[in-house]
């Protein structure tokens, strides 16, 4: 096996859009639904702790699984992919709350969780293999924490989001390149040949494929933008929020603006 080799079924099992599949989208939609009808109720519950406290832990126990089952190696357990990578962007943004890590968290979470809920890469297995509960019991929690990271934290959908969301994000790329020619990994998809809505990837090679990957990226940035957007004022539409009690994101900028303005008197 190459360093980041994962062991793919034999026989095709998983069946895209089949009865399992339904069922787990039907899961996540409740999920989703349910914060979203909840969110002035959850404030000041530390949700998006709470959250990625479950992310880190699944996490923890896909890599203990992976590793101690020998079905996939080291090298593509490696926190390069950005789905992966929100584990530590939420840990920092539980404790700091900046809002543009908020935003590039709400990015990396939203459509990393949607993408991967609707063409999910199983490895070829069916539920009750644990590669596939991982895998989606995983992007589940992630979908849900972005969503929290707008509609319980208050991180508000602008324009100007799309800049962090270049930086960071292409951050992560240079560390990709060295881990890909280590281990033979594919991180962030620069490398070799992926599949999935990625095949066209695969007519591009070297830094045009980065370029193009990265180009890529954005467009899918912009898209998510827009129904980052649409579902924001929808949302506002259904109900306004209470002013009552400021969120978690305000409450800790409100903290700060009030020191501030006692430190200038």
């Amino acid at each position: 096996m190459l360093p980041a080799e994962v062991h793919y079924s034999p026989i095709e099992q998983w069946q895209q859009f089949g009865l399992q599949h339904l069922v787990v989208l039907g899961i996540a939609l409740i999920g989703c639904v349910n914060l979203l009808v909840f969110r002035n109720e959850l404030r000041g519950r530390r949700v998006d702790v709470w959250l990625v406290g479950a992310m880190l832990t699944v996490h923890l126990v896909w890599i203990a699984a992976a590793l101690g089952s020998g079905f996939a190696e080291a090298g593509d357990l490696l926190p390069l992919y950005t789905c992966d990578a929100s584990i530590a962007a939420g840990i920092v943004w539980c404790w700091w709350k900046p809002r543009w890590l908020g935003q590039v968290i709400f990015y990396w979470a939203f459509l990393g969780g949607v993408v991967t809920l609707l063409l999910p890469d199983t490895f070829g297995y069916a539920l009750p293999h644990f590669a596939v509960v991982y895998t989606l019991l995983f992007h589940i929690l992630l979908l849900l924490f972005g969503l929290s990271v707008w509609a319980v934290e208050g991180v508000p959908p602008t324009w100007r989001s799309l800049v962090p969301l270049v930086l960071v994000t292409s951050a992560l790329v240079p560390p990709s390149l060295v881990a890909n020619a280590a281990f033979g990994s594919d991180y962030m998809f620069v490398s070799r040949s992926p599949g999935g809505i990625f095949t066209f990837l695969n007519d591009f090679d070297g830094w045009v494929r980065v370029v193009v990957n990265l180009a890529s990226a954005f467009a899918l940035g912009v898209a998510g933008l827009l129904m980052w957007f649409a579902m924001d004022g929808l949302v506002r539409r259904l109900g306004p929020d209470p002013v009552e009690e400021p969120n978690a994101y305000d409450s800790v900028h409100l903290d700060g603006r009030k020191r501030a303005v006692g430190d200038r008197r």
